[in-house]
């Protein structure tokens, strides 16, 4: 697929570059329900056809930013986004330090992105919020234990593609067919459904990223998640999982076991690179 919607929401993991190499064209045709049950950025979905969606994430700032896509035209999301650009006086520009040599500019935006995060912190805006990943580290976001978004300032801005990926979110998310949701995929999967098609893109258990970060993915997690696959096979129900083999030398051996107990079909998606918010993981193995 070369005309891919490209997703509004910056995630670790985005499966754009695999869905150019064909990885919504091996799912069912004449999907009924279209359940994305680890969505992440929702790009998936919004480059799959189906006549239902379920959007489902655990982590509650993502459903925050499904329901701003579904509850706000476009020209409003991005009015906010510009009027508080111009309030705390943001850059227009990229700032990276191989573009741009004026030190003390950036300093000046890194004390005006370090305002805009305090108000967000005081007052949970979600427009504040979702400024704040267009100049964020890596464009991502990340929350301490009090809650308070942390990442630091990464030298991005916001141009007029991000316009049109805003176009693309609040078309996809208002749509009447697409339910979002936010609760744990054991709650999603284990419920058996011939009519849905379950497409899970869980955290990589052996790479290093912002999602997975304190035990964010444990080995439970994963063990439940093979179990609930497996079930979902047994009651005759599809499904297909986005996972990876090997990265950097280092497999994932709950993985490996259950695989060489079952007969499951693996797609691999040659050339392909894999990498999670800058981590590095260029030789990761990834599959469906």
């Amino acid at each position: 697929m070369n005309n891919v919607k490209i997703s509004p929401i910056f995630y670790m993991g985005n499966k754009k570059k695999l869905i150019k190499k064909g990885l919504t064209d091996l799912f069912p045709k004449n999907i009924d329900t279209f359940v994305d049950v680890f969505a992440g950025s929702g790009v998936v979905g919004m480059n799959t056809l189906a006549r239902t969606y379920i959007v489902n994430d655990e982590d509650s700032h993502l459903s925050q930013l499904y329901n701003l896509f579904a509850s706000y035209p476009a020209d409003i999301i991005v009015d906010r986004i510009k009027m508080n650009i111009e309030m705390y006086c943001l850059p227009t520009e990229r700032t990276k330090r191989n573009q741009y040599a004026d030190k003390a500019k950036i300093e000046e935006y890194k004390k005006a992105y370090s305002r805009l995060r305090d108000e967000y912190n005081a007052n949970k805006d979600i427009f504040d919020f979702y400024t704040l990943m267009f100049f964020s580290f890596s464009q991502q976001f990340r929350f301490n234990s009090k809650g308070e978004f942390n990442m630091p300032y990464g030298m991005d801005c916001f141009c007029d593609k991000n316009i049109e990926y805003i176009e693309n979110g609040c078309e996809y998310f208002s749509r009447p067919n697409v339910k979002t949701i936010c609760t744990d995929f054991r709650n999603i999967i284990a419920h058996f459904d011939k009519e849905r098609f379950f497409y899970c893109d869980p955290p990589y258990y052996n790479t290093t990223a912002v999602y997975n970060e304190n035990d964010g993915w444990t080995d439970k997690d994963e063990k439940d998640l093979y179990y609930c696959l497996d079930a979902q096979n047994y009651y005759g129900a599809k499904w297909a999982l986005s996972t990876v083999l090997e990265n950097k030398g280092k497999t994932n051996p709950i993985l490996e076991k259950w695989l060489s107990e079952n007969d499951y079909n693996i797609y691999s998606f040659d050339g392909h690179t894999y990498s999670a918010c800058g981590k590095g993981n260029s030789h990761a193995k990834e599959v469906l």
